[in-house]
């Protein structure tokens, strides 16, 4: 089954996918934002996680280990991805394929998001942990959309953040800025390493 994020609008005559999702037999395998072909994390029933990207080389990249997939009873950060609004013409475009059962569409309205950035912030969690909603360090900010999908015994949760109040990622002129609102959504969280990506669609 491949879950997929699209728009709800029609960009350029037709609907474009943000994310994607599937589990498969060794693992979750999935990618956010431009969808450059080829370019996914997998996150392996071993808790291995392996990103591969142009910046990899499209070689798989070890990134960590994380609780084993049949194991995992908590909430983990599977990533984030900052994309400017004018650039998702060029997404791929969602087709009938996606959308034939068991496949499913998550379908969010860019529209009401004013800001001309977009963050996806991708989440994993598991039943026992969404007490954790609740606690203020965990608070979704104001004006996110949030969708939510199961997956096998687990529910990936997609939060769409398009105000200037409450982005986690935005561009400058030379680069880009992170901000921490809590301790859920943040892009600098003490003692967290990162690995960035960054492209440019020319």
């Amino acid at each position: 089954m491949r879950i997929t994020l699209s728009t709800a609008e029609s960009v350029n005559g037709a609907r474009r996918k943000l994310a994607w999702f599937v589990l498969q037999g060794n693992g979750l395998y999935f990618d956010a934002g431009g969808l450059l072909k080829g370019s996914h994390t997998s996150y392996h029933v071993d808790g291995n996680v392996f990103r591969t990207s142009p910046a990899t080389e499209h070689r798989p990249r070890f990134q960590g280990t994380q609780v084993p997939l049949a194991q995992f009873r908590g909430w983990h950060q599977l990533g984030f991805v900052m994309l400017g609004k004018s650039m998702l013409a060029r997404n791929p475009v969602l087709k009938s394929r996606d959308e034939r059962s068991p496949n499913q569409v998550i379908a969010v309205p860019i529209e009401g998001l004013p800001s001309d950035t977009l963050n996806i912030v991708l989440e994993l969690v598991h039943a026992e942990s969404r007490w954790l909603e609740e606690a203020a360090e965990f608070r979704v900010p104001d004006g996110a959309l949030q969708r939510r999908a199961e997956i096998g015994a687990l529910e990936i949760l997609i939060t769409l953040l398009g105000h200037e109040s409450n982005l986690l990622i935005r561009p400058t002129q030379d680069g880009f800025i992170v901000a921490h609102r809590n301790e859920r959504f943040s892009t600098n969280r003490k003692g967290v390493k990162y690995v960035a990506e960054a492209y440019s669609q020319a």
